[in-house]
């Protein structure tokens, strides 16, 4: 038992103490007393049963002696002696106390939770019969009424006052109590974070009490755990449920989307499974809308390469044009005349002509006039389209698709709204 004194005492020995409140004055302990309770002799008769002497488990040190003038009222609430309750067990008292006319250390033991403050003074007065004033009181200097029990007075620290000398109890059970609080909230973060983390929407409540359990947590402790994550919206149990399933499980962020059409489909199956198609329809449509774009990009790009090569072509023959009509106008007007001209301009005109009828003769091929674009900017998309293996059928497949799929997800929204039954069920 550590025991810590501080100087300014009446009639005890100068030791080391943590004071609550700085007094006015200061008490000048009589000369001699420090060696008196250097040497504890506690007189054993007069104590009654449960409450004995010790001198050990004490802890002392000489302070520095100060002369001052007999403290005020004030100076009464001063916490000269600060002692610890060495009782491990919660509601019991064993202090070891510095009596004014008792020498050395008088052990204090209360073995009764049951007992009140009166049985402590009264335990105390017994003990040294010369006390002129024992009270007790809270570390401010509230006075504590004597039908308080020592199971709550050990609870916390308090002060014993003994004529003018003050005595802070610090109870280690207290303290104890404190440390238990901060390891549970330490494991309670563990498991919070731990179903936070969780991906499932339904955890099984067995695996809840499991990982409690892991945290170091008994089954009353993880109940109050789970009544606290159902106050933070983070879980949702219900434990007076009559379906076995539902009691017995526990619903992961319960305001979450997927949470939500869970919990209504075990409630309104038929509302779920509208809500649901509707979901589904809706992912279709995406996807739909996604490979329409793509198709309508590689569509693009044919067109814009098959328009390419008619120009470079309709470019071409104008060019051959103009050239040839350029050098039939030179040689008219500079080195021949039109007479000379005019048979061979007719020769190669039924030239061309009587050759391109034979060709498409020959080959059977079907006439395209160079000068017809329409018909070469089709042919140009058809080749560059099974190059680049695109059918562009299937973009108005799509947007067919896509129209039937829109026409049912308004279907299904006015059904959710109006609350009719689909055509299924009827």
């Amino acid at each position: 038992m550590a025991l810590f004194l501080r100087r300014g005492a009446r009639a005890l020995p100068a030791l080391s103490t943590r004071p609550a409140f700085r007094s006015a004055a200061s008490l000048v302990p009589p000369p001699g007393l420090c060696a008196k309770f250097a040497a504890p002799t506690t007189s054993w008769s007069t104590l009654p049963a449960g409450f004995h002497s010790s001198s050990g488990f004490q802890r002392t040190r000489a302070a520095d002696r100060s002369a001052a003038a007999t403290g005020d009222s004030a100076s009464s609430l001063e916490t000269q002696i600060s002692v610890r309750n060495a009782s491990k067990a919660h509601g019991k008292l064993d202090v070891l106390l510095p009596l004014p006319g008792v020498a050395g250390l008088t052990r204090l033991a209360i073995e009764d939770a049951g007992a009140s403050v009166q049985d402590v003074l009264t335990a105390i007065q017994h003990a040294d019969p010369s006390l002129k004033a024992v009270e007790i009181a809270t570390p401010n200097g509230t006075k504590l009424a004597r039908t308080v029990r020592v199971s709550e007075l050990t609870s916390m620290p308090f002060c014993l006052r003994l004529n003018h000398v003050n005595i802070l109890v610090e109870n280690d059970a207290a303290t104890m109590d404190d440390l238990r609080s901060r390891e549970e909230s330490v494991a309670f973060a563990t498991v919070k974070a731990e179903v936070e983390k969780d991906p499932r929407l339904i955890l099984p409540l067995n695996e809840f009490y499991r990982m409690c359990h892991n945290a170091g947590a008994e089954e009353a402790v993880a109940t109050k755990w789970l009544r606290e994550l159902q106050r933070r919206n983070l879980v949702v149990h219900f434990d007076r449920s009559k379906n076995p399933q539902l009691e017995n499980a526990i619903i992961l962020r319960p305001y979450s989307l997927e949470s939500v059409l869970t919990l209504q489909n075990a409630l309104d199956s038929e509302l779920y499974n509208l809500k649901h198609d509707r979901k589904v329809k809706e992912r279709q449509l995406e996807e739909l809308g996604r490979a329409l774009k793509k198709l309508q990009t590689i569509d693009n790009e044919v067109h814009l390469v098959a328009r390419r090569m008619p120009n470079a072509q309709k470019w071409v023959a104008l060019s051959g044009l103009t050239t040839f009509y350029g050098a039939l106008m030179y040689c008219v007007w500079d080195v021949y005349s039109w007479d000379v001209m005019e048979p061979i301009t007719y020769f190669i005109g039924f030239s061309a002509v009587l050759g391109n009828s034979f060709y498409y003769t020959i080959t059977k091929k079907v006439r395209c006039d160079m000068l017809d674009l329409t018909k070469r900017y089709a042919a140009r998309v058809e080749m560059v389209s099974k190059e680049r293996k695109h059918d562009p059928a299937k973009i108005e497949e799509l947007k067919a698709r896509i129209a039937d799929i829109e026409n049912d997800i308004a279907l299904l929204s006015q059904w959710e709204k109006t609350d009719l039954p689909s055509p299924a069920l009827q």
